[in-house]
């Protein structure tokens, strides 16, 4: 009794404890006849059983099971074989999830039999325990392996003397369930959870994705498709046939202008005439006799564009905008923020309308300027370091003296400062690395001195101003090249308050 005891708390334990299931788990009910051997330690025979049943939980089914079995007794005359007829109830326990190819199972039985045996008839409850599996042949189909050990307790008298009966069978047989798979609602054999096409029709030809087949790839799937063999690439209408959607008589896969207006003369690919051969089409060639070879604008007439903006220069409001910069349709470079600084000059792109900002665009209060590789942002992506690089503020070569350039940038700065009366900053002087450290952190200091020297001769409070060399200390690009030492060679503005 221990040991049935212990087997029934590793059922238990085994149902409880199953791997994840399939998504959808299979509930439909099933019958699974059975044929095989009964057997004991006197002899063997024939078995036959039929079950039906379900599965209740994932990983827990339970059935009814009827069963017949007849067994010669070594030594014992044929009319004294032992037969054994059986209603039980079983409960299965499986050690694999729904949807594995095979699913062993640990099995409890409990039954009501009738056995006759020397002459007699007896009857009485028994138990069985044993194991088997269900091997996947169908979705709907299982070969089904069974083995048992049996414990038949009855009520004896007369020539059998044994009150229980210890027997074992053996079978084989199928499990057939009813309905469709409900982890396969349209029934095409591509599970749900991978069915990107549920709700095929049935019957339809399917993918491995569960999706009708398009053997063609025109995107009309194959049991709709009136002409199923059209050419890779080709457009169809909603049969699957080649279209000819602008109707100017050249199908669309055909047709190498598949959006020509309607009325408009084409030519044999569907393309609309150009007789001067500009590229231009004749219904909208404004210069319908163009020299061959000649480049042409939209217009079909001979392309001007100076500046090499890709507008054309009866268009260009800014014939002379610098090589290879983001411009507007008029030609004029962007300025999304509208404070004079164009896009490709202004660090600050989005500042707030009505700030006065500094030559890199940025104003000193309220203002987000874009972070430099490595610096720190804040949570809107702001640097956090508030030092602007007065950009185009030079000095002559190893020297403190300002260029006339520079002198006219720092009186726009002068008007920019004071309409920050509050702010103070630091006035910052930075060099390349060439001379010696000492050197370059006395000439950063001198031009600092004088940056702030004019700007205090242009109106600003000297107390809002504090002049501070840094040398070639702060780098921000390579000292190897002249570009690279000309962007060190600066002066910028820190925000300190």
């Amino acid at each position: 009794m221990k040991r049935i005891k212990w087997l029934y708390t590793v059922l238990a334990t085994v149902g409880l404890v199953a791997a994840a299931q399939a998504a959808e788990p299979d509930y439909r009910w099933y019958v699974s006849p059975s044929i095989g051997a009964i057997f004991s330690g006197t002899g063997g025979g024939a078995h036959f059983g039929i079950a039906a049943g379900r599965d209740v939980l994932p990983n827990f089914g339970v059935e009814l099971e009827l069963a017949t079995g007849s067994q010669s007794v070594d030594n014992l005359p044929s009319g004294n074989d032992y037969e054994r007829s059986i209603f039980g109830i079983n409960a299965l326990a499986y050690l694999t999830p729904q949807g594995e190819k095979i699913r062993p199972y640990l099995l409890a039985n409990g039954n009501f039999h009738a056995i006759d045996f020397l002459g007699e008839s007896l009857s009485g409850a028994g138990i069985g325990l044993g194991g088997g599996a269900f091997i996947s042949i169908t979705k709907s189909l299982d070969l089904r392996l069974d083995g048992r050990y049996n414990l038949d307790f009855v009520s004896a008298s007369g020539p059998v003397s044994d009150k229980t009966f210890n027997v074992g069978t053996g079978t084989v047989g199928i499990r057939y369930k009813f309905g469709a798979d409900p982890d396969d609602s349209d029934g095409d054999g591509v599970p749900n959870s991978q069915d990107k096409c549920p709700d095929t029709p049935r019957g339809v030809k399917v993918y491995s994705d569960g999706c009708p087949t398009d053997l063609d790839g025109d995107g009309v799937p194959d049991y709709l498709d009136k002409c199923p063999g059209t050419p890779k690439g080709v457009v169809v209408n909603k049969d699957g046939c080649p279209a000819d959607a602008d109707g100017d008589g050249v199908l669309d896969y055909l047709d190498k202008c598949p959006g020509t207006p309607k009325g408009v003369p084409t030519g044999k690919d569907g393309c609309p005439l150009d007789s001067d051969g500009d590229g231009v089409p004749d219904h909208l060639d404004q210069c319908p006799n163009t020299p061959p070879g000649t480049q042409v604008d939209a217009r079909g007439c001979p392309f001007v564009d100076k500046d090499g903006d890709g507008v054309p220069d009866y268009l260009d409001k800014c014939p002379d905008s610098p090589k290879d910069i983001p411009v507007g349709k008029d030609g004029c470079p962007l300025d999304s923020d509208g404070d004079g600084i164009p896009d490709y000059l202004d660090e600050c792109p989005n500042t707030p309308p009505g700030l006065k900002v500094l030559p890199n665009g940025c104003a000193l209060k309220g203002d987000c300027r874009r972070p430099r590789p490595g610096e720190a942002v804040d949570k809107k992506g702001c640097a956090l370091d508030q030092r602007f690089i007065l950009r185009g503020v030079k000095f002559e070569f190893d020297s403190d003296r300002l260029t006339e350039p520079s002198k006219e940038i720092l009186a726009e700065v002068a008007v920019t400062l004071l309409s920050y009366p509050d702010v103070k900053v630091d006035v910052e002087g930075h060099t390349d690395d060439v001379g010696t450290d000492a050197y370059n952190l006395g000439l950063s200091e001198r031009r600092s001195n004088v940056v702030k020297k004019f700007l205090v001769d242009n109106g600003v409070n000297p107390a809002n101003l504090k002049p501070v060399g840094y040398g070639e200390s702060v780098p921000i690009d390579t000292n190897l090249t002249e570009a690279g030492r000309d962007n060190n060679r600066r002066v910028e503005f820190k925000v300190t308050n």
